[in-house]
């Protein structure tokens, strides 16, 4: 149960990728030009307010509370839109290193600032392979945009 309660914290937040690009300018400052923003990008917390996560160009950042209610449960990797609604996340660092290494797959749904995630599309564990099969299906979580 608390690798189930931990991957679920892992995927919170994530979405499209929106590169920037730095330029010298003439007068030797730097002129940065992005592209197209991604409505997935920005931060986000968790409707229970239990997790906090940030998603930008291509970089995930999370904290979560722990069974305890301690802010213990810490995730950062990177991800990629796969299509129009699934992402994967890579976990390159964490709180709980056996998780060093998985790659997260998720389909998502953005409706205006609520941003669903729809959990174990696909999990394939850094040390065990794909584990999918052994994770409950059909879990939910619902993130908020978090507001300046």
């Amino acid at each position: 149960m608390k690798k189930i309660t931990l991957l679920l914290f892992v995927v919170g937040f994530c979405f499209a990728i929106t590169p920037t690009k730095a330029q010298t300018a003439s007068s030797g400052m730097k002129n940065i030009t992005k592209k197209a923003y991604s409505p997935i990008d920005g931060a986000w917390q968790s409707a229970d307010h239990k997790e906090f996560s940030i998603l930008m160009d291509g970089f995930f950042s999370s904290i979560a509370e722990d069974s305890t209610g301690m802010w213990k449960n810490t995730h950062a990797g990177t991800y990629t839109v796969d299509n129009a609604n699934t992402l994967t996340l890579k976990v390159l660092y964490s709180s709980w290193p056996e998780h060093v290494g998985a790659l997260h797959t998720v389909e998502y749904d953005l409706q205006g600032e609520t941003l669903t995630l729809k959990w174990f599309k696909k999990l394939i564990d850094a040390k065990q392979g794909d584990i999918t099969a052994q994770l409950p299906q059909g879990t939910q979580t619902q993130y908020v945009r978090v507001k300046k």
